[in-house]
């Protein structure tokens, strides 16, 4: 069947609008961050300043990273050609660059923020790099000797995941925190003991001069068994079916022009990258005082991100190509599971020390027990997705070939004269 052109040409036309506006949004959001947070200029940067400034320059790199999609479909629309992409696979010695480099990175990075009262602005370079390598050489184990399609179907994925899944998600999670603080609310203002003990924790907060007074004031609060279940509850399955249904946006779009299961693996994959550097840089700006442990975090969550998304992006275009929706139905509840399992570890592991932290008469036996219990099994999800992305990878190379040479088989060769 050959494709409609007019439909084709509207979808160029909405592809060319996402990324104009995607490119101002970000832009934008950049100049607003950094008025906002060099208002009060002074010759020693905040920590608050730092982070805001990585979080501004984390803007502008997105912002870049449009351009591609941008010119691709201005020359699209010229009818102008653009080539089909289909990186080669990473080879183990560019592996070990990547990996090698980036340590440099960001342990170069980590000592200059530090030795400096512009360390923030010095250490800037070293903080998008550090985010940008381990999303790009992931997206590349992943996507190496697949079909892609072409070049601009390749930025287009990458840019809606990094743009229009990112801002969805976000916007569903906050409507999902804004109705339960909401409900909170309701039920507080119905009950005056609660709406007393709210009152006080407010005051308390607003009156703690540090954060080791904050913590102190919200230690029963924090501690407490039913915070730990409502932030597992939220994190562990609410926002990963949110994320894995929004994350491969771009694959759900193409439907029946995905070409192969394999095209809709790497497509996923790519979905993932782009969720995981914009999400990645703006959890890392947070942590400026601890640069270092805040990009190799956010270089684990990437390997999380792309993995899950890059499954989704095959079982979505096997349940469409295929009809296999029963893989579909089960490849969504393996990629919950292992965002969920991640990110409940990793609070697991922030409960535990937190009641370590503020136990001061004696060892906390269960703050232990959380801790070791979540870094287990983040240790063991991160061991299991090390080898899920380039197994599942070498695989479908390996059917696409056998594919290739059962279509070669089948076509009759011209009879000599």
């Amino acid at each position: 069947m050959q494709p409609n052109p007019v439909s084709s040409r509207r979808r160029d036309l909405l592809l060319l609008i996402f990324s104009i506006a995607g490119i101002l949004g970000l832009t934008g959001r950049g100049i607003y961050l950094l008025i906002m947070g060099f208002r009060s200029f002074k010759l020693v940067f905040t920590s608050d300043q730092v982070s805001t400034l990585l979080d501004a320059s984390s803007m502008f790199f997105c912002a870049v990273l449009l351009l591609p999609l941008l010119v691709y479909c201005i020359r699209k629309l010229k009818g102008l050609e653009i080539l089909q992409a289909k990186p080669a696979p990473i080879r183990f010695w560019q592996a070990i660059v990547l990996i090698g480099g980036w340590l440099f990175l960001v342990i170069l990075g980590s000592v200059l923020n530090s030795i400096s009262n512009y360390g923030g602005l010095i250490a800037m370079p070293f903080f998008l790099l550090g985010i940008a390598i381990p999303v790009a050489g992931l997206a590349w184990i992943a996507i190496g000797g697949l079909q892609v399609g072409s070049w601009r179907r390749l930025w287009a994925a990458f840019a809606i995941g990094m743009t229009g899944s990112t801002v969805l998600a976000v916007l569903l999670e906050y409507s999902i925190v804004a109705i339960a603080a909401l409900v909170a609310g309701v039920i507080a203002a119905s009950n005056p003991e609660w709406l007393a003990i709210f009152q006080q924790v407010k005051n308390q907060v607003t009156n703690s001069g540090d954060v080791q007074t904050l913590l102190t004031t919200l230690a029963p609060y924090l501690t407490n068994p039913l915070v730990l279940l409502v932030a597992l509850a939220f994190a562990s399955v609410l926002a990963p079916i949110i994320e894995e249904t929004l994350k491969p946006a771009a694959v759900w779009l193409l439907g029946k022009r995905l070409r192969s299961p394999a095209e809709g693996f790497a497509l996923g994959a790519l979905c993932g990258a782009g969720f995981a550097l914009l999400e990645g840089s703006l959890a890392a700006s947070g942590m400026a005082q601890l640069l270092g442990i805040g990009l190799a975090a956010r270089a684990a969550s990437s390997l999380m991100h792309i993995t899950a998304s890059a499954l989704m992006g095959w079982a979505i275009a096997s349940a469409r190509l295929e009809k296999r929706y029963g893989r579909l139905a089960w490849i969504f509840l393996v990629s919950i599971s292992i965002h969920g399992l991640w990110n409940g570890s990793v609070i697991l592991a922030v409960f535990g020390s937190l009641r370590i932290t503020l136990q001061s008469a004696s060892p906390d036996l269960l703050g232990i027990l959380l801790v070791v219990a979540g870094i287990g099994i983040l240790g063991v999800m991160l061991l299991a997705i090390i080898i899920i992305l380039p197994v599942v990878n070498l695989r479908l190379r390996k059917a696409s070939k056998e594919n290739d040479k059962h279509v070669q088989s089948d076509i009759i060769a011209p009879l000599q004269s």
